[in-house]
């Protein structure tokens, strides 16, 4: 069973990342500064939902998308999946072009 919760908040994110936290789920944070967790039960989804709180707590309500990722992976056992970016194939940092 996929659990979904899904909370607003007041932050200023720009673009969506999406955080896995090893044991728990996952964590989307959307460009519009809302976040959702994703687990395979109600109590790890509730467990994960209430470990992203507790790291936002610190973090200032117009902080950006920068802040908001490292307060996230900040969180013991998370690592980013994927995010967004504005760059073309191949600008970003640690991404080779394939070619």
């Amino acid at each position: 069973m996929l659990v979904v919760q899904y909370s607003t908040s007041t932050y200023g994110a720009e673009a969506m990342f999406s955080v896995a936290v090893k044991g728990y789920g996952i964590v989307i944070w959307d460009g519009d500064g809302e976040w959702r967790t994703f687990g395979a039960t109600d109590s790890l989804n509730a467990t994960l939902a209430a470990r992203v709180e507790g790291a936002l707590d610190g973090v200032p309500l117009l902080a950006g998308e920068h802040d908001v990722r490292e307060a996230l992976l900040a969180i013991s056992g998370a690592g980013l999946l994927s995010a967004d970016c504005q760059h073309g194939l191949g600008e970003c940092e640690g991404e080779t072009s394939g070619a």
